[in-house]
């Protein structure tokens, strides 16, 4: 009976292997249908290549887009170092997309794993199949971002916690990927805590001493790398966090009441829209963003569940669980977005199914084998029009990109901004400073340096910030309102400082490269369109 048994477990796991291998193999399939070759439009991704560009080229680790290529301050050097590895190798765009891929297939596996350690067999397939198709891990599959990455460490990280107290070798591995994790992302900051925490809770002193040294030193490097270094004032999370918006700096700083809202907006924000567009992606077509919403609550009620009743254990995962929500839930509410909750996403899903597992046993209800599945089905049909509707798009973008026309499906704000910089790019020399919203993605497409104007409204200062970088062209492109808030009423009131060299798209969605003077011209009358 005992050999019929262990026999019986065994093809189990097989069986959950083999799954897990086709989960692997239709994210893989989904991932190559929604693949997207061009670059992602927000300025993060070419931020990374710019800073492998500057590792492999044998730069150091700078802002090589900014005047003066100063050191870079903002991003932990983990992910552009691997980037740059790629870079080194031959890779360009699109072998980092390919990278990407690769990193969210892994966190399957890890995921599984860590699944292992806390529940059946189908109650781990019922958490991997939802992640493995959901609409948020498959987007940042194909973006250069440090998104796909940070999740597997982040994972690897959780996977090893989970044994912790089996010898100190899975301290060391989970502290070594909590410190990568860390060094990819500053928002890995919560596992080393929670590690941590759970050492000293257990009284695990020589490790607590060991772990805590090694991640005292990586973020002690950090703090002070960002302190000598000559970080990129504009965008520095840690100057813009306690600001009430990140974009507006006029508007000052958050007190304390103004917190206590933004962590109630954001509560509402993270639970009405980013889980449920995390579910079953944005803009879904029909009834299914209602049905993804009551979904998103349910899932919430029983991640909850499981947590109060596990959070006694003296686990690694609760304790990240609750600290990385307290960092979503203290962020500027303008950053709030499914990038930031797919870290937690497969804490959500673990803890939601061992809430239907806890809850089902707490009222001593007789659990069908079918519960589990169902659950993980019911998620991945949510995903099903989203899919749909992307992979057709995707489609099509591909076909325009294999044409060469690379800018075909952005929107046409974006392609005036990238055309501009193409023509900046064909008609000044390589070394003008191009002043705009979006240096690095100008930087990408035009091969022209460039820094953000200051957030001010004040002309004198504005003046002086063109004067002091020698700006010898400004862009205003349709791609942030501070285009219009802070640049544009200086270009109106002092038109004589600025000449029109090239305007292209339509309508609102008209960029223009005006050519700055930095002393005073006569008049020419405006230059840019009301």
């Amino acid at each position: 009976m005992a050999a019929e048994k262990k026999l019986g477990r065994l093809a189990g796991d097989q069986l959950a292997w083999g799954i897990l291998g086709g989960l692997v193999v239709a994210h893989l399939i989904l991932a190559i249908l929604l693949f997207d070759p061009k670059p992602f439009i927000g300025g993060d991704n070419a931020g990374y290549m710019i800073l492998a560009e500057s590792l492999e080229t044998g730069q150091g680790y700078r802002n090589i887009h900014l005047p003066g290529s100063p050191w870079h301050a903002q991003y932990p050097p983990f992910y552009p170092a691997v980037l740059a590895t790629v870079r080194a190798l031959g890779g360009g765009l699109i072998a980092f997309k390919i990278l990407s891929v690769v990193f969210t297939s892994a966190s399957l596996v890890f995921l599984f794993l860590l699944g292992r350690r806390r529940l059946s067999r189908e109650g781990t397939l019922a958490v991997v199949a939802p992640f493995a198709l959901s609409p948020v891990l498959l987007y940042y599959s194909h973006w250069v971002l440090s998104e796909a990455l940070f999740v597997l460490l982040t994972l690897i990280a959780l996977w090893a916690s989970e044994c912790i107290n089996d010898s100190r070798r899975w301290v060391a591995l989970s502290a070594i990927f909590g410190i990568l994790a860390y060094l990819t992302r500053a928002a890995g900051l919560p596992f080393l805590v929670a590690l941590l925490l759970i050492l000293g809770l257990k009284r695990r002193w020589r490790q607590l001493g060991a772990v805590g040294g090694a991640s005292a030193a990586g973020v002690a490097a950090g703090w002070l790398w960002g302190k000598l270094a000559v970080a990129d004032s504009a965008q520095v999370y840690s100057k813009n966090f306690l600001l009430v918006d990140p974009y507006r700096p006029e508007l000052g700083h958050v007190g304390l009441g103004e917190l206590v809202s933004r962590v109630v907006n954001n509560i509402r924000l993270y639970s009405v829209e980013v889980l449920p567009e995390s579910l079953a992606g944005p803009a879904s077509a029909g009834g299914i963003n209602l049905i993804a919403l009551l979904v998103g609550f349910l899932l919430i009620a029983l991640a909850l569940v499981a947590w109060i009743r596990d959070v006694r254990k003296l686990r690694v995962l609760e304790l990240f669980t609750a600290f990385y929500l307290g960092l979503l839930l203290l962020w500027p509410q303008i950053w709030t977005d499914r990038r930031f909750l797919l870290p937690l996403l497969p804490a959500i899903l673990l803890h939601a199914v061992a809430g239907v597992v806890w809850s089902m046993d707490f009222v001593r209800l007789k659990r069908p084998v079918w519960v589990l599945p169902a659950l993980g089905a019911l998620l991945i049909l949510l995903t099903i029009p989203d899919h749909v509707r992307t992979v057709s798009f995707s489609r099509r973008c591909r076909s325009f990109y294999r044409q060469g026309d690379q800018l075909a499906c952005y929107p046409a704000q974006w392609r005036s901004f990238a055309q501009s910089a193409y023509w900046v790019r064909e008609n000044t020399p390589d070394e003008v400073i191009v002043v705009n919203r979006k240096p690095r993605l100008f930087y990408y497409f035009s091969g022209r340096r460039g820094d953000v104007y200051p957030f001010t409204t004040d002309d004198r200062e504005m003046l002086t910030f063109l004067d002091d970088v020698g700006a010898d062209y400004v862009l205003v492109a349709p791609v942030s309102q501070t285009t219009y808030r802070y640049l544009v009423p200086v270009i109106q009131s002092v038109p004589e400082r600025f000449e029109l060299a090239h305007q292209v798209g339509e309508g609102s969605a008209r960029s223009y490269v005006l050519r700055y003077r930095g002393g005073p011209a006569p008049s020419a009358g405006p230059v840019i369109e009301n």
